[in-house]
């Protein structure tokens, strides 16, 4: 899928000296740091949000290049020293094709497309190509981070003249066994290869962490965990919810907020909520604009009556209010077999729920569809139910109710004990820091190792 080209806008300072005409080819880096997200969700990804704003207060100059589209809302601005350039979802997504056709070949291709199609307009401007990025800009970061595999395959081509230490934020996982077109297959490839030249990692948990490093043969010394959830909040109960969508005060409210598909049990909740006292409700809150084929399905669950739809994307300062408005969290995790995220990727979750570190943190008690870090934390924290039945849910949530306050505390307890992000990042933007400044590998690692870990 393509999207069409948007003006050029930029708060990349090196990018504006070019269309000035200032010569800004460095030779020196500038202790700058650049990331490359491959999604449009950047707003919403607590981890991102939180690192940014972490690195904000550190007054560290960092660009980031972010994908575009999906309906997501453009991202509120992180800090003065945080440079945002959006770009199209399609331009991340083919890293193997910056591979497969050397840069000679695409801007001859380009050219010749440009020639035959005068007002044709492209999926990215020629700047951005790996190969002149890399070549002209690349030289003034002193650390170039990527994001998941597409980020990372592209992180190391940018990189590929300059060397600059390369650090992997990891949050959505390739396993070897699912893998099954030739594009996967060169993806894993080209993670594999970056990972070697990897100097530090971000993953959300022991769990995954050890998963990481089986499927990649890395070192775990070099890998620091955060949990994917927001800093502690300090807001209290709201009627948010009630007020915009009109729900009755008698009404329990059980959140759904996130994306649907059928990952997410999108084709069980008419059923779920069937089986549910009378007294709830659900609210499905989506993160995007949906397109018109969703939107007729939400009209048709809203028609239930027990169901009420939040169709409206809310910025990252907004959604505390919108989940501390519930009474309950849903998380209706299914791994199915349609994606390579969506398979084992799911099934070992880990620590990287944002809707359930989020529900945590307000002190939602939440029903929870099995997988095996439910079975294991719920066991510890009493904070909600895990089913494997849909048809049990209604109980659930009747029983949690009968002891509301009880349940709603060892979600607090849950998320201070397991899912405080505060000490990880900080940690994590130590250790980049550090290696922002002096480019020492080794420094790095041995400080990992001697660190207890996070999760």
């Amino acid at each position: 899928m393509t999207h069409p080209v948007k003006k050029v806008m930029t708060t990349f300072p090196q990018v504006q000296q070019c269309l000035l005409g200032q010569n800004h080819l460095r030779t020196t880096k500038d202790n700058h740091i650049l990331i490359i997200h491959p999604h449009p969700d950047i707003d919403s990804n607590l981890t991102m949000a939180f690192l940014l704003e972490s690195l904000a207060e550190r007054k560290m100059e960092v660009d980031v290049l972010h994908a575009y589209g999906g309906g997501f809302l453009s991202p509120t601005p992180f800090g003065e020293t945080i440079h945002l350039q959006s770009l199209p979802y399609s331009f991340f997504v083919r890293p193997y094709f910056y591979y497969q056709r050397s840069f000679p070949k695409r801007l001859l291709h380009r050219t010749g497309l440009k020639l035959l199609h005068p007002g044709r307009q492209f999926d990215y401007p020629l700047k951005f190509d790996p190969f002149v990025f890399g070549l002209l800009d690349a030289r003034r970061y002193s650390v170039i981070v990527g994001v998941d595999p597409f980020g990372i395959a592209l992180a190391d081509l940018v990189n590929k003249w300059v060397k600059r230490p390369l650090v992997y934020i990891s949050f959505e996982m390739l396993f070897a066994d699912e893998l099954v077109s030739e594009d996967e297959l060169e993806l894993r490839k080209l993670e594999r290869a970056a990972c070697e030249r990897t100097s530090l990692v971000l993953t959300q948990d022991d769990e995954r962490a050890d998963l990481f490093c089986r499927e990649l043969s890395f070192d775990r010394h070099k890998i620091i965990t955060v949990p994917v959830a927001p800093p502690p909040l300090g807001l209290g109960k709201s009627n948010y919810l009630r007020e915009s969508l009109g729900i009755p005060s008698h009404k329990r409210i059980v959140l759904f907020c996130g994306n649907l598909d059928a990952w997410s049990s999108r084709d069980q909740l008419a059923e779920m909520v069937s089986y549910w006292p009378e007294k709830y409700c659900l609210v499905i809150h989506l993160p995007s604009k949906v397109n018109k084929r969703l939107a007729r399905y939400l009209k048709r669950l809203s028609e239930t009556g027990r169901i009420y739809i939040s169709s409206h994307p809310l910025p990252r300062e907004n959604m505390t209010q919108l989940i501390a408005s519930a009474d309950f969290g849903l998380a209706p995790y299914l791994p199915v077999p349609d994606h390579w995220w969506t398979g084992d990727n799911l099934h070992y979750l880990g620590f990287s729920s944002s809707k359930v570190s989020s529900f945590a943190a307000c002190g939602l008690p939440m029903l929870v569809r099995s997988l095996p870090v439910f079975d294991r934390e719920f066991g510890k924290y009493q904070c909600g139910k895990v089913y494997q039945r849909i048809t049990d849910t209604g109980q659930m949530l009747a029983e949690m109710d009968q002891n509301y306050a009880y349940y709603s505390d060892e979600a607090h307890r849950f998320y201070q004990e397991r899912l405080n992000p505060v000490q990880g990042m900080r940690k994590f933007c130590n250790h980049l820091s550090r290696l922002a400044g002096t480019g020492m590998e080794n420094e790095i690692v041995e400080s990992c190792a001697s660190a207890p870990s996070q999760a």
